[in-house]
């Protein structure tokens, strides 16, 4: 009998209109939807008779932007973009790649209206309820949406810091909202970009806001830095660099390499790019904002991954597999794969799929670090 799968639906039909939405990358197996409640709640509010384009924030794959036309969107996540440029062409629509802002760059000086979805990284919410309160003119509406099952203890003192009074709207579609508006009156900074200690190295790291350990070293990296390679002349990729402290203690002790820092963060990758440029020295080093290790040109000698095991606040493996098949043909015949990962996710029996030498370098408490070499023929 044949393994039935369940497909998420990717029609989204609302009063504004109809559009395919699908999740970035591809899978001829996805599980998750590519909208949820909070999306249909924001395009539920009306529209306000200010003149102008709409500024959307933190839209995860355009379910949002390709019913809001003319709409400015602005977030960090270079996946986010690459759905909505997708979805958008799937769709026959066009969106100007003008349209699109990264985190620091600018927004239009006067949008009609502001709409958020709140990110899982509330620092990030933070800085950008920085960046409306000091830039936008007052009276400009703004709006946020969250799931129910998301919302964080401490959103509504965050949010009343910046926008003042706040109406907290009825919850629907298993989510809720609230509105306010930019006030004009001066605004406490946030803590962004923060700093963190590395211990052994006398390094203190930018770290911008929304990326992962804002306040200090996480314990895993502190693991993972003891079992980085020495004696490596090729190169080395820091695959999903965050800070890039795996890839600043590469290159290191490998002073001969290049070390590529990927992320698909743009916050994630301007940290580490500034980190770089501080304590990298004469060290060859560059920088790729994408999807793994797609649109890297040539081989690695040595690639050390600490994959993600979520997409957003959804548990799934299917970014480290897709991760591991990336490497798998992208690593130089002797090279090496390191991964470390919780000790619970198994990824020693995951790997064996794609390489024919999978061995354990190291175990503590909590994580296993595996090495990998050898792609298996696909």
């Amino acid at each position: 009998m044949s393994r039935l799968h369940t497909f998420p639906e990717t029609m989204l039909a609302h009063a504004r209109g109809a559009v395919t939405v699908r999740r970035w990358p591809r899978q001829r197996s996805e599980t998750l939807r590519a909208w949820d409640g909070a999306d249909l709640y924001l395009l539920d509010l009306p529209d306000t008779a200010a003149a102008g384009p709409a500024l959307v924030l933190n839209d995860t794959c355009g379910a949002l932007a390709l019913l809001l036309p003319g709409c400015v969107v602005s977030g960090d996540s270079w996946l986010a973009r690459a759905a909505l440029l997708a979805n958008a062409a799937d769709n026959g629509l066009t969106f100007d790649e003008q349209r699109w802002c990264w985190p620091d760059q600018p927004w239009p000086a006067q949008p009609a209206r502001v709409l958020v979805r709140v990110p899982k990284q509330l620092a990030l919410l933070e800085y950008q309820l920085w960046r409306l309160a000091t830039e936008l003119p007052a009276g400009t509406p703004v709006a946020l949406a969250w799931m129910d099952k998301h919302l964080p203890g401490n959103l509504l003192a965050l949010v009343r810091r910046y926008l003042g009074d706040i109406d907290l709207l009825r919850g629907q579609y298993k989510a809720h909202g609230l509105t306010g508006r930019i006030t004009g009156a001066a605004v406490p900074a946030p803590p962004y970009p923060g700093s963190v200690a590395v211990p052994g190295f006398d390094w203190e790291l930018t770290v911008r806001a929304g990326v992962f350990a804002q306040d200090q070293l996480d314990v895993g990296a502190r693991f993972f830095m003891q079992h980085v390679p020495s004696g490596v002349s090729g190169r080395i990729a820091d695959l999903g660099c965050g800070n890039g402290v795996i890839g600043l203690v590469a290159a290191a002790r490998n002073p001969a390499a290049q070390v590529v820092f990927c992320d698909e963060s743009w916050q994630a990758l301007e940290s580490a790019r500034e980190n770089a440029a501080r304590y990298a020295g004469s060290a060859d080093t560059a920088f790729h904002l994408g999807n793994g290790l797609a649109g890297c040109d040539g081989q690695f000698d040595l690639v050390l991954l600490n994959p993600p095991f979520h997409r957003g606040h959804a548990v799934d493996d299917s970014m480290a597999r897709m991760l591991f098949r990336q490497v798998a043909r992208r690593l130089a015949p002797q090279g090496e794969l390191r991964v470390i990962g919780n000790r619970h996710l198994g990824y020693g029996g995951l790997l064996k799929r794609y390489f024919r030498q999978v061995s354990r370098v190291a175990d503590s408490d909590k994580f296993s670090i595996v090495s990998a070499g050898g792609a298996v023929e696909r």
